[in-house]
């Protein structure tokens, strides 16, 4: 007899978990993983009701299969005409014809797969946000769900030693597969580990399944959602929308995080204790040997052309890479390569039927203060993916990729009085399970953190729920026009600290800036007195009270020359990082341009970075206090001088409550 139990169709057969896929398998029972040091919420788990005497606990199989694609595609790598992908399965208590839907977990850049459960079904809102994430993941079999979590190629035990393959930045052709490749094994398993099919479907393989994770674990499950039909649902943080918008904003090289995410690339660490960092296919590994630690050129990495022209050098090593393969790398492995070919027609070129994005719910959480991915992102996903007509949300908050080198710590995945872990519980309820809930129904279309960048992350939450993101100048009820149609600056020679200029000035309160700045058309010169190409480094600011702030610490590099878009983006206009903030009486608000900033310099090396594992770690997660004595600074002394003329700067401005949709959360 069939029945329904926790929202899912049961089967009568109880199968114990065998190993599976051509790989050994071990197993272990429920155990205690990293503790929280904050707040917790206790949660009822839906799958704690028994439908049997003797439920089996709450188990972890780890297993690998072969997946029948190359370990790289660069022939230099000397690749294997397979890979193996490792992975482990958290399995719920369980009874005898239970089934349960799939949550498909991955792990960020530098990192691996979780292999432990929690000790229970508790939340951890408190928590960093990415760390909030991982210890929701290893929450969710308590609460009636299969998570499968396994290690990218290139990451933890899926590298070449083991059979494994090197890591090609999410590319649609690699790691896209070895992830369908576990789907297709947790189908053909889909007994023994309990797993919910969809036979009605007509979809080949198809189970139920969701997917989350943040960075590299963000960045696979929009490109495996746009070509594998069985993806219900996903849920990133904190990843990319374009990867040259990314690493070169404005044609300016983010020399410092790219610095960072090369160490991670050589360091071991907490995540991986022993390990060896990540086994990149050979383009990556030039560009890491170019602007990493291990550079001794990184410092003169200012521009795109500088990049460009290091990497290409005969010397490069493994091998030169030309700017126009690079280009092509970072463009292919992002969705805007994925939209841009959709808009022209024309196909994606990997293996799909159609090169037209699916209609899948996603929830994105993505960081105000993220200096690698920034809201913008975000922005651009979840318009690609509304464009479809599916469940769309967005939640921003004081998370994400912080750089300690920058004096930057993580804030929690909350926004405002929306509890970020809580509502990705609820969406995975509502979208695998059809179970409705207060929590789920609260989540609002759009949620943008307003609180103070000024003593972040330790500032009040507050919240702006909206129904679109805010892009330019607003105008209609409610709405503060804010714009400029010309704007100038001058950063002189011995500039000690940025330039200002104002563009509006706040009269009364209860206003906030908050959306996508955008510019029509921005020049950079070279000033008087410069000896080398000129670099604008450009942030929105607020001078209060005799002081500068920059919103968010978002800054952009835009390097000589004039921008009428961003590098990936195809926006029609620059569209500057996406920004919240709560206004007052009094604020003068406008552009901040720097002589240099601390975001754009280099590491000097790996031995002179004090803790250097402990800031690898902090990439990955793990709080630790700001670091500053790391970078290069030497082009500092370096004279940066430049003009910039702008041409319809625009500043999103609103009062809450007022404009239409709009309100205050806290």
């Amino acid at each position: 007899m069939l029945h329904i139990r926790n929202g899912c169709l049961a089967a009568s057969l109880c199968l114990l978990v065998a190993a599976c896929g051509g790989g050994a398998s071990d197993s272990s029972t429920a155990g205690a993983s990293g503790s929280a040091t904050s707040s917790v919420v206790a949660t009822s788990p839906v799958a704690q009701s028994a439908a049997c005497d003797t439920p089996l606990a709450p188990s972890v199989v780890n297993n690998s299969i072969v997946v029948p694609v190359p370990s790289d595609f660069d022939p230099s790598a000397n690749p294997t005409p397979t890979t193996r992908a490792y992975f482990s399965v958290m399995l719920p208590s369980r009874c005898p014809g239970d089934r349960f839907p799939v949550v498909l977990h991955s792990h960020g850049y530098g990192g691996n797969r979780l292999k432990t459960l929690a000790a229970n079904g508790d939340l951890h809102p408190g928590d960093p946000h990415f760390t909030s994430i991982d210890e929701l993941v290893q929450a969710l079999p308590y609460h009636g769900y299969v998570v499968i979590s396994y290690d990218e190629r290139g990451h933890g035990d899926s590298v070449p030693a083991n059979g494994g393959g090197n890591a090609r930045i999410i590319d649609p052709r690699a790691e896209v597969q070895d992830a369908r490749a576990i789907l297709d094994w947790a189908y053909d398993n889909a007994d023994s580990l309990y797993v919910q099919t969809e036979p009605q479907t007509g979809i080949p393989k198809d189970i139920k399944v969701g997917t989350i994770g943040y960075s590299y674990g963000g960045g696979f499950q929009m490109p495996l959602a746009a070509l594998d039909p069985r993806i219900d649902t996903i849920v990133p943080n904190g990843t990319w929308y374009d990867l040259l918008y990314s690493l070169l904003p404005g044609q300016g090289m983010k020399l410092s995080y790219g610095g960072l995410l090369c160490l991670l690339a050589s360091t071991a660490t907490t995540a991986s204790p022993g390990g060896h960092g990540v086994s990149n296919t050979p383009l990556v590994a030039t560009l890491c040997n170019t602007i990493g630690v291990q550079g001794p050129l990184a410092s003169t990495v200012r521009t795109e052309t500088d990049l460009f022209n290091l990497a290409s050098l005969p010397t490069a090593y493994p091998r030169p890479v030309s700017g126009t393969e690079l280009t092509q790398f970072f463009f292919d492995h992002g969705m805007g390569y994925f939209e841009a070919q959709q808009r022209a027609g024309l196909p994606w070129n990997f293996g799909e039927t159609q090169a037209v994005l699916r209609k899948v719910p996603a929830l994105f959480l993505q960081g105000n203060r993220d200096v690698l991915f920034n809201v913008t992102e975000a922005y651009m996903n979840a318009r690609y993916f509304a464009s479809t007509g599916a469940d769309v949300r967005v939640l921003t908050t004081e998370g994400g990729h912080m750089n300690p080198l920058a004096g930057q710590s993580q804030g929690t995945a909350n926004c405002g009085g929306v509890v970020g872990v809580a509502s990705i519980l609820s969406w995975f309820d509502r979208q695998l399970k059809g179970i409705d809930s207060d929590t789920f129904n609260a989540i609002p279309k759009v949620c943008l953190s307003v609180a103070d960048t000024v003593g972040a992350p330790n500032t009040q939450p507050v919240g702006l729920e909206m129904d679109r993101i805010p892009v330019g100048s607003l105008s209609g009820p409610g709405a503060i026009p804010t714009s400029a149609s010309t704007l100038t600056a001058s950063v002189p020679l011995g500039a000690a600290g940025p330039v200002f200029v104002p563009i509006t000035t706040i009269s009364g309160t209860g206003q906030v800036l908050a959306g996508v700045p955008r510019i029509t058309n921005l020049a950079v010169t070279r000033g008087t007195g410069a000896v080398q190409a000129a670099v604008a480094y450009v942030g929105v600011g607020i001078q209060r009270a005799g002081k500068l702030i920059l919103v968010d610490d978002q800054v952009t590099a835009f390097a000589e020359g004039d921008h009428q878009d961003d590098p990936g983006l195809n926006a029609g206009a620059v569209l500057l990082p996406a920004i919240g903030e709560q206004l007052q009486d009094g604020d003068q608000v406008g552009l901040l341009f720097y002589p240099q900033h601390v975001q754009y310099a280099a590491i000097v090396s790996a031995s002179s970075l004090p803790n250097a594992t402990n800031v690898v770690n902090f990439a990955l997660g793990t709080q630790i206090p700001p670091v500053t004595s790391a970078l290069d600074l030497s082009t500092a002394a370096v004279p940066n001088v430049y003009n910039v003329s702008a041409t319809d700067v625009e500043l999103p401005i609103l009062v809450p409550g007022a404009y239409p949709g709009s309100r205050l959360s806290q």
